[in-house]
């Protein structure tokens, strides 16, 4: 009896490892991170890749260390813009095409309804610290490399 319910969970375990790999309608959960770097800085950043985590990004957040950021994925290349509503901390934002391309840099001041926008199409926005590295660092064209592995837009 104990013989065959073990055999039942190791069984069970492996339809579920088996399932979560082939659904291709998951979603990143919000604690895990994705290494990305500009210019030899690494950071790690937070996904925000559906109507809803993009909506929400960093609002009421209030700290966000110098090596973290959150990353909103489009699902496609446009122009588009971002606000600071209920965010309490100041940030950067860089906006960068389908392969990573920064495009554009905005200094985002805390808790305004001011519109930062990409300066044109873009897939991607990348938010850090004001305090991060990347500020002094990046610049328009530099690219973000490790956004390969970044998971791709839910509409």
């Amino acid at each position: 009896m104990i013989r065959i319910l073990r055999m039942n969970y190791k069984n069970l375990f492996g339809l579920i490892v088996f399932f979560a790999l082939h659904n291709g309608n998951l979603h990143a959960d919000p604690l895990i991170t994705f290494p990305i770097v500009v210019n030899d800085i690494k950071i790690r950043v937070e996904l925000a890749n559906t109507p809803q985590t993009r909506a929400r990004g960093l609002m009421e957040r209030r700290v966000l260390a110098e090596d973290r950021g959150m990353i909103f994925v489009f699902p496609e290349e446009k122009i588009f813009s971002m606000w600071m509503k209920n965010t309490p901390i100041d940030l950067v934002v860089l906006f960068a095409t389908k392969e990573g391309r920064i495009i554009n840099i905005e200094h985002m001041k805390k808790n305004t309804l001011v519109s930062y926008a990409s300066s044109g199409p873009a897939k991607y926005a990348l938010e850090v610290s004001k305090h991060s590295p990347l500020v002094d660092s990046a610049q328009t064209n530099d690219l973000i490399l490790g956004i390969e592995h970044i998971p791709a837009a839910a509409h």
